[in-house]
């Protein structure tokens, strides 16, 4: 979606029609190794995220593309923060307090995830590296069994996109107790960051961008960067993605190739860590 209301004004601006191809399959890995793959003349782009680039190479040996020297990265479109929340019938009005309950009850507490490899998992595995929470991992196929089984207390906590957790906070059937941006989600304005909430440093985004395959000339990424930033500043445009769930960004050029390759160091910390392995 947000590919899509992108992808409109910038191709008018450039004066291209912009087609959305999707490519769906293995996490994304099959669309990111076609446009690894793809001839260098600013015709072929990625719709990059941080699925692709920081957590696939950490979970695969060989994911068929290196997410530094295989592609240009153009610029950071938007961030989508992780908001931890529980069942309100649980004890712990904030992030320490929920830490302090997970110890006082050893081996009882569930976390559900998304899936095995996904963000919300190697969420959870950063969150108990950071703060010495002792959860158990559930996984799921997908947020929706997830969230139900969170709401019908068959867990207790979940890692999940503000999109996707605001109706049920608003309604008091979850508790939100920290959300993983440094910022607070103007959305969830009343929940704290993990840094207000004692947890310095536990900032995870769910980001996208736009990639290229590596040695497509300079002067057709630089116009790339300026033409999908100027879009990102328009008012309506911002609107749209935030009702997605989504912070814009706008980085572009080394600031955005530097947190790429930050973002890659820092999952293959947390699945060697956590000894995370993809069946």
């Amino acid at each position: 979606m947000a590919a899509r209301i992108l992808g409109v004004p910038v191709g008018q601006s450039l004066g291209q029609n912009i087609v959305i191809d999707n490519r769906p399959g293995s996490g994304g890995m099959i669309a990111t190794q076609e446009t690894a793959r793809a001839n260098p003349d600013g015709y072929t782009l990625l719709h990059s995220s941080g699925a692709q680039m920081g957590i696939s190479p950490a979970l695969h040996s060989k994911p068929g593309y290196d997410p530094i020297k295989s592609f240009t990265h153009v610029i950071h479109l938007t961030d989508t923060p992780l908001v931890l929340v529980v069942h309100p019938a649980l004890p712990a009005a904030n992030a320490k307090e929920f830490v302090a309950y997970t110890l006082a009850n050893k081996g009882k507490v569930n976390a559900a995830s998304t899936g095995n490899g996904t963000y919300t998992h190697l969420t959870i595995e950063l969150f108990k590296m950071a703060t010495g929470a002792d959860l158990t991992h559930v996984p799921y196929k997908g947020a929706a069994p997830a969230m139900n089984d969170l709401l019908g207390r068959q867990v207790q906590s979940l890692f999940t996109s503000v999109a996707s957790a605001q109706q049920h906070i608003a309604a008091a059937r979850l508790k939100a107790l920290a959300i993983t941006s440094p910022n607070r989600a103007r959305s969830l304005a009343d929940v704290p960051t993990f840094d207000e909430a004692g947890t310095p440093g536990l900032h995870v985004s769910v980001w996208t961008g736009i990639s290229a395959p590596a040695g497509v000339p300079a002067p057709i990424t630089t116009q790339l960067a300026k033409e999908f930033g100027r879009v990102l500043q328009q008012p309506d445009i911002r609107e749209r993605l935030v009702g997605l769930g989504s912070e814009t960004a706008g980085q572009s050029g080394e600031v955005f190739t530097r947190m790429v390759r930050e973002d890659v160091a820092r999952w293959a910390k947390v699945v060697k860590t956590a000894g995370i392995r993809i069946e």
